[in-house]
């Protein structure tokens, strides 16, 4: 069990260390793992190394959305509750800072160099937290349903979803509209837009849960009024 609220570490406690990163040909350098994190980092470094042999990555000039999605369910399943993982903790970007400075800023790298924004200097864009907050919204029971909704989208979906500005998540609507999204074809990156945008609106004055027929029939009647516009 990892005591993630004992992690404080800011952005200028970040961008010392950030800036201490030196990429070799084989490794990012220097990498001293807390010995409470050896175990979390071994696992997330094997993690990425099986999605590397098993779809080829190895070679590729620079990774994409796929790695986005079959890391952030790796990710995701990884940060669990046996290790203390929780919602509240996922809102700390302190915790994502060190994960993504401290413990594997080699996988960092290796899908976005050394691009500050991505390891510590917009929280809005630190990747380890969007991509675990993009599977967490997106969740539909397990990982292989998960990846069956979200393997059409694309880089600028997650950006959509997880960047926009808002009062909070509501988390079973959102697997909603990941789900109907799938169904109405998730090639539309308009849609997905217009969906988000329109809901930012109603939210204000509708609670989905008290539609008559819940979360799915509001969720439903967003993508009406869409496609019906």
């Amino acid at each position: 069990m990892i005591n993630w609220s004992a992690i404080k570490y800011d952005i200028n406690s970040a961008k010392k260390d950030f800036e201490c990163l030196v990429v070799k040909s084989k490794s990012v350098e220097p990498i001293s793992v807390n010995e409470k994190f050896t175990e979390l980092r071994e696992s997330l470094i094997a993690a990425r190394n099986d999605i590397f042999e098993e779809h080829g990555m190895d070679s590729a000039n620079k990774l994409d959305y796929n790695f986005d999605l079959l890391f952030g369910l790796k990710l995701y399943e990884i940060l669990n509750e046996s290790i203390g993982f929780s919602n509240r903790i996922a809102t700390d970007d302190d915790v994502w800072r060190y994960l993504s400075v401290c413990i594997v800023p080699d996988i960092v790298h290796s899908r976005w160099s050394l691009n500050a924004d991505h390891f510590y200097k917009t929280p809005r864009r630190i990747w380890l937290k969007t991509i675990w907050w993009y599977i967490h919204l997106s969740w539909q029971n397990d990982s292989k349903q998960t990846y069956e909704i979200l393997k059409k989208n694309s880089t600028d979906t997650i950006l959509q979803l997880v960047e926009r500005p808002g009062v909070g998540y509501y988390v079973e609507m959102y697997r909603e509209i990941m789900l109907q999204y799938h169904r109405y074809g998730d090639s539309d990156r308009d849609l997905f837009r217009n969906i988000l945008k329109l809901n930012t609106a109603r939210i204000m004055t509708t609670s989905p849960e008290l539609v008559e027929g819940g979360v799915k029939q509001y969720v439903t009647e967003l993508f009406e009024t869409v496609k019906g516009a």
